[in-house]
């Protein structure tokens, strides 16, 4: 983080890659843990949440996305709970 920023840095050449001014997002949305998710054949019928047809790809414990405007979206996920909390 600098100021409203978040910035990512390269491993290799510690540049800054790219700049997300957080400022712009509009939401912050919780990404579902798919292990606590049952189907059945009958729910298979019945959308699981309102997120687009990529949740498959995203849908992965302790994730949730940064949602801006014109549909852009920035999916985060972090290897605990404590530290998805924290974001």
């Amino acid at each position: 983080m600098i100021g409203a920023n978040l910035v990512a840095f390269n491993d290799v050449t510690k540049k800054a890659t790219v700049t997300i001014d957080l400022r712009k997002a509009i939401t912050v949305e919780d990404i579902p843990d798919p292990r606590n998710r049952i189907l059945s054949p009958s729910s298979a019928q019945i959308p699981l949440s309102n997120f687009d047809e990529f949740e498959g790809l995203y849908g992965v414990e302790r994730s949730f996305r940064l949602c801006f405007q014109r549909d852009l979206e920035i999916v985060f996920f972090t290897d605990t709970d404590e530290e998805k909390e924290r974001w």
